[in-house]
Parts: C-alpha cells; sequence; structure tokens
C-alpha cells in the first residue's frame, strides 16, 4: 500500500479547480467550528472522493493522513517546527513552500498484513543507500529487540521515492526498496510487542 503525488501537488486526475473545491469544503467546517465557539488550528487531513459531479468528502480527521503525510513531509521546505508554533498560537505564521517534486510513497509490511500478520521479522535498512538513490526512510511498527531492529503487526517501514515524475520517482522508490533487508521471524506469531518507535 502507499501514495503519490505529483511535482505540482496534485494527481494525475485531479485538476486544479476540482482541489480547490476540496479545499474549500475543508475551510467550510473550519470556518463553521469557529462560528460555533470551537475554533480549530491543526493539521487537517480531508478525505475526499472525485466523482462525475466534483469531489466529496469521506471523512474528517485531525491530524495528518497515513501515508499521505509522507509525501507532504518530504517535500515541506519550511520549518516543520515553525508551522506547529504558529498552529500552536507561539509564532509568526510561516511562509509554507514545497519543493516542486513528485513523491510516491511504498510500505514495507509484515507477512499476512490486513488478515493475520505475523510480528517478528528482524528488518535491517541501510538508510545511507535509500537516500543516495532519491528516497527517505519513515520508520512505523518496528522495534528494537536484542540490539536488532524487528516488525509488529502493522505497516513496518515506509519508502518516499522523490522525483521530478511520478515515474521516477516511483523508480526511486523501488530503487530504496531494495536496501531493506527482512528475515523470517524464529517463531512465528500474529501478536508482539507495540511499537517503541513510531515516525509518520
Amino acid at each position: 500500500m502507499g501514495s503519490y503525488s505529483d511535482a505540482d501537488g496534485l494527481l494525475p486526475f485531479v485538476t486544479a479547480e476540482e482541489r480547490q473545491k476540496a479545499i474549500d469544503i475543508d475551510l467550510a467546517i473550519v470556518r463553521a467550528l469557529d462560528k460555533e465557539g470551537c475554533p480549530y488550528r491543526g493539521v487537517m487531513y480531508g478525505q475526499f472522493m472525485l466523482t462525475k459531479d466534483g469531489p466529496k468528502i469521506i471523512e474528517i480527521n485531525a491530524r495528518f493522513g497515513d501515508p499521505e503525510a509522507m509525501n507532504v513531509l518530504t517535500s515541506l521546505e519550511t520549518s516543520f517546527s515553525d508551522i506547529i508554533k504558529w498552529e500552536a498560537g507561539k509564532g509568526p505564521r510561516p511562509d509554507v513552500r514545497f519543493a516542486p517534486k513528485a513523491t510516491v510513497v511504498k510500505y514495507v509490511v509484515p507477512e499476512g498484513y490486513g488478515v493475520s500478520p505475523v510480528a517478528g521479522h528482524t528488518i535491517a535498512i541501510d538508510t545511507d543507500a535509500i537516500n543516495k538513490v532519491g528516497a527517505v526512510v519513515y520508520y512505523g511498527s518496528v522495534y528494537k529487540n536484542d540490539g536488532k531492529l524487528v516488525t509488529g503487526t502493522s505497516r513496518a517501514v515506509g519508502i518516499v521515492g522523490v522525483g521530478d515524475t511520478i515515474a521516477e520517482a516511483e523508480e526511486n522508490c523501488e530503487a530504496g526498496l531494495k536496501y531493506i533487508k527482512c528475515e523470517a521471524p524464529s517463531s512465528a506469531t500474529t501478536s508482539g510487542p507495540r511499537p517503541s518507535y513510531r515516525s509518520a
């Protein structure tokens, strides 16, 4: 599973007008909350479906989308901490900028993910090599066990390929995935320790 975004922040099948309609729905929600005395500041993730009648809202979350946040944060040029400080009312509003780059996210998941996931795979990640091929690593459902990185039962690692086009970003993502090695668990189990480190 994963997600992708073109260099202009759109998807190939979404027009700028359709994106603006989706943004307008988000803004209407924010204005309604303010009108009701519950002003909202922070991240808002709107999930939409594009229909023949334009974008329709599926759900709204007061958090980043997963894995879509990886597309956004990888392209972010502005200091993320400055954005968070402004959202918390602790600093000036920053000029939020994104690099004009396409991104493709793919996850490494445990065997049986989605039905009966098997935890306990030892996983080795060559971050430097992944960065050199134009990709970025985000750690998810992994934890340390006897000094080794081990998978939990959810999405373990996200690789974000970056490029000038979606095709190039996809190639870089695939190249990055080659630098992740995973060994089968010594004893298969469908449950395991909750991840002690999560970043997405």
